[in-house]
């Protein structure tokens, strides 16, 4: 499973100086020095330790990615009955994304540059998550707390069909309100 980016306090600062200007004025206008006074570093410091704006923008969201995972992963190894865990994991890892992705007057221009630069890392970040999903799915299912639903041939194939259910419900929605209830739903329905 991918994991949260060991990052330095620089590359921190980095990263969340240019969230916040991204959100805020969009990437296509925010510059580099923009991002280097808002991060308090210093602009040749900024180049050495990410190339461009691009090479901010895929740290930042492999960084959010792993975050993601990370919430979805927690919310799994908590205690309880397996279906409320998994709804909470699936829930939690949506959510983060769609506040960063949804967020700020520009969130257009956004995820349509996270489609053309980043969509490798959006595919490995599903890949994991499948794999997360399909191993609580057999844990809980050899332990008794779950049992498939009959109309799926194996775990594998329930944590791919409850992704891709949620990414459907991603691209349809305008709010996080409206995914949270619209996930709800479908979760329920699988399990």
């Amino acid at each position: 499973m991918q994991s949260a980016p060991l990052l330095s306090d620089r590359q921190f600062a980095i990263l969340n100086a240019a969230m916040i200007a991204f959100s805020r004025y969009g990437y296509s206008r925010t510059k580099m020095d923009d991002i280097a006074r808002a991060s308090g570093v210093a602009r040749t410091a900024l180049y050495k330790t990410y190339r461009n704006k691009e090479h901010i923008f895929r740290a930042l969201c492999e960084r959010v990615h792993a975050e993601a995972l990370c919430k979805a992963k927690t919310e799994l190894d908590q205690p309880g009955p397996f279906p409320q865990r998994l709804e909470r994991a699936m829930l939690e890892r949506d959510k983060h994304l769609l506040q960063i992705g949804h967020s700020g007057p520009h969130a257009d221009e956004i995820a349509d540059l996270y489609f053309s630069l980043a969509q490798d890392l959006a595919n490995a970040s599903n890949e994991a998550l499948t794999d997360l999903i399909t191993k609580a799915t057999k844990t809980a299912v050899k332990s008794g707390d779950f049992t498939l639903p009959p109309s799926f041939k194996s775990e594998q194939n329930f944590a791919i069909l409850l992704r891709l259910g949620l990414e459907g419900v991603k691209k349809e929605i305008k709010t996080i309100d409206e995914f949270e209830s619209l996930a709800f739903q479908l979760i329920r329905a699988l399990i």
